[in-house]
């Protein structure tokens, strides 16, 4: 998918998505088969958007675009950073990188911590991150803070596969970031971040997702539930 492509048109065959409602949204899931369905097409969108994303290249004047639209949110939303905590991510996959501006959080005043997978199908924890902190490998073989100790964030981003103009995101598929919004408390202020190419006409949303209260491209604010 490119920047010229139609938001909302498809990286994977439309075979599979006419098959879904164009206004599809089971909150019971009693529809198993269409449940199915929905699951298949993700499948084939995360594939088609990950072998889609920018060049190396690219993603370095991305990221800084990305940066000077999440410091506009969050001076907005926030004023001062000093004393929040703000989950970042170790990119992978191509993703935009955005550790320059988590160090530059962290000059200001902000604690920055990284999501950890400490156990399967379990919601994240947070561990704090500094510039000289040791790294270990964790599950999936990601970098993560060598430390046992945990945070709570006021501000976490959610790195974006997809992501649709409803404020809904399109992951990896392991329901992480969904399960882990669901019980935080309190409540983390969650943006989507990623790429504008990434956009798609819907997910087809589920029970399980979270609305994110803003998502962030190298394009600017696409999405916030303040609005």
């Amino acid at each position: 998918m490119s920047d010229t492509d139609r938001p909302g048109g498809y990286a994977s065959s439309p075979c599979m998505a006419a098959e879904i409602a164009p206004d599809y949204f089971d909150p019971l899931a009693t529809d198993r088969q269409q449940a199915q369905d929905v699951a298949l097409w993700r499948k084939a969108q995360r594939g088609a958007l990950l072998e889609a994303r920018p060049g190396a290249a690219q993603r370095l004047p991305i990221a800084q675009a990305l940066a000077k639209h999440l410091d506009a949110l969050l001076a907005e939303r926030f004023g001062d950073l000093k004393g929040q905590v703000v989950s970042g991510y170790w990119p992978i996959k191509s993703e935009a990188d955005l550790r320059p501006w988590m160090l530059r959080l962290m000059r200001g005043g902000a604690t920055m911590a990284l999501p950890v997978v400490a156990a399967r199908a379990a919601p994240l924890v947070f561990r704090p991150w500094t510039i000289d902190m040791p790294m270990r490998r964790g599950h999936w073989n990601i970098l993560e803070p060598d430390t046992d100790d945990t945070v709570i964030p006021t501000i976490a981003l959610a790195p974006l596969v997809g992501w649709d103009g409803k404020g809904y995101r399109l992951g990896y598929g392991g329901g992480y970031f969904d399960r882990t919004l669901a019980v935080l408390q309190p409540p983390a202020f969650a943006i989507g971040v990623g790429f504008q190419g990434a956009r798609l006409r819907t997910i087809y949303p589920q029970p399980h997702d979270i609305r994110l209260d803003a998502i962030v491209t190298e394009a600017g604010m696409q999405w916030s539930a303040m609005s």
